[in-house]
């Protein structure tokens, strides 16, 4: 394992989101100003299905190849190989799911083809998320990081050509998502074939291994992605295309505030799955989520100033209305940082059940309160349910974090000077090591 400090760690992926970041709005803002809001809308509608069915279908595998990998009790070799022989598995059942979904959720503007391109997209979306693992696994999260941003600049650059060059619109924008998976895939089946020694084979012992840990993660991961991501399908049924525009805008926006904890959370998976000393591990985590909430409460003020002049200015007047969606997200998405990074930690503890236990509930208010305001507010509607949610969901999950680890109910708020340390003490032995760039 590749004995790297916290700070490289978090910047590397970091980093990497950032630049994923900066490709992904490109990609927004080509699509809204050349799409519309309908279409813009239409687009976004159409990508929820396969990222829900994803996040259920890919049982948690990633999240369990990087546990096992890190306890070290079976060979990589024979943990790459089972995962493998799994994706052939899960892709299967990500299409069936998808058609059947699409069946439910069916709209006019939705043709063959454009639902084709859409599945496509789910064997080898699965491939780079299980890939990604073994990286994470590996403690190689620059590996892992590469196959991120290169989604992002692939589709940023098929995009360009076919959305705006040869003027395909939609079909155009799906295209280069389509195929910007499938490029990323393959260059990522490459990079693991050089490092393992993989076999297409069964390994019983593994692969129920795999599942039956990953199971946990799977439904855990689809609990709270749907609590993300379903607000945008009542939408389109309870309101109108253009409102899932509006609304998709904002959310899009606010969602890029989650770029800080996520890449501590990432690391602190990572890190908790090979750590032999757990209090440490705990120390760290509730600071880092401190700082977390800190940084992204001061950057959602900027966002709530920046974003009038933002918006009409680079995503166009139309867009106006998502103003007021993003500073109705804003105080669910800052109090949800807190269960961000508190969830990588126990996640790489083996445990990422314990999130379903608030998330839940929480999904089941997300709902109801849905159905009870889209029909009246639209966005706005969704917005406040969303806000709710993340507010419910994240003190539930405290709750149970502080019992877990073992820490007082009010440790959370007990904001320390020392809590940067973390940082400080990383920085200065990346100095001392002459690897600071």
């Amino acid at each position: 394992m590749a004995k790297r400090r916290f700070l490289r760690d978090f910047i590397g992926v970091l980093n990497s989101n950032v630049f994923s970041i900066i490709c992904g709005v490109l990609v927004v803002i080509l699509l809204t100003r050349i799409l519309g809001v309908d279409g813009f809308g239409l687009y976004y509608a159409l990508l929820v299905i396969p990222i829900i069915v994803v996040s259920l279908t890919h049982l948690g595998v990633r999240g369990a190849s990087i546990y096992m990998i890190g306890q070290k009790k079976y060979s990589d070799d024979a943990i790459v190989s089972s995962v493998i022989f799994i994706l052939l598995f899960t892709s299967i059942l990500g299409i069936l799911f998808s058609i059947g979904a699409y069946f439910i959720f069916y709209e006019p503007e939705y043709t063959i083809l454009l639902i084709g391109l859409v599945i496509l997209i789910i064997p080898f979306r699965l491939g780079i998320v299980y890939i990604g693992g073994i990286f994470f696994g590996k403690d190689e999260i620059k590996e892992a990081n590469r196959l991120e941003w290169a989604i992002n600049l692939i589709n940023l650059i098929l995009a360009i050509i076919l959305v705006w060059g040869l003027d395909l619109g939609l079909l155009g924008a799906i295209i280069s998502l389509t195929t910007a998976n499938i490029l990323v895939a393959i260059w990522a089946f490459l990079l693991i074939n050089q490092k393992f020694n993989i076999s297409f084979r069964l390994i019983p012992q593994i692969v129920k291994k795999l599942l039956s840990l990953g199971i946990m993660y799977a439904f855990t991961f689809f609990v709270v992605q749907l609590n993300y991501r379903l607000d945008i399908l009542l939408l389109e049924k309870l309101s109108t295309i253009q409102q899932v525009g509006i609304y998709s805008l904002g959310v899009h926006i606010v969602e890029q505030l989650w770029t800080i904890p996520f890449a501590i959370s990432v690391v602190l998976f990572s890190r908790t799955a090979n750590s032999k000393d757990q209090n440490i591990m705990t120390q760290s985590t509730i600071s880092l989520a401190r700082l977390s909430f800190i940084i992204i409460f001061l950057l959602s003020v900027v966002v709530i100033f920046v974003a009038p002049y933002i918006i009409p200015a680079v995503f166009g007047s139309e867009f106006n209305p998502s103003i007021e969606i993003i500073n109705l997200m804003l105080p669910g998405v800052i109090i949800l940082v807190i269960f961000r990074v508190l969830s990588g930690q126990l996640a790489g503890m083996g445990k990422p059940y314990l999130a379903i236990y608030v998330f839940l509930p929480a999904l089941i208010i997300n709902i109801l309160l849905n159905f009870l305001w889209i029909p009246e507010y639209g966005g706005k509607g969704a917005a406040w349910a969303s806000d709710i949610s993340y507010a419910v969901g994240t003190f539930g999950y405290w709750l149970i974090y502080s019992r877990e680890v073992k820490v007082g109910f009010f440790e959370i708020l007990r904001f320390k000077k020392d809590d940067i340390s973390i940082f400080i003490e990383s920085k200065n032995k990346l100095k001392v090591n002459g690897k600071l760039k």
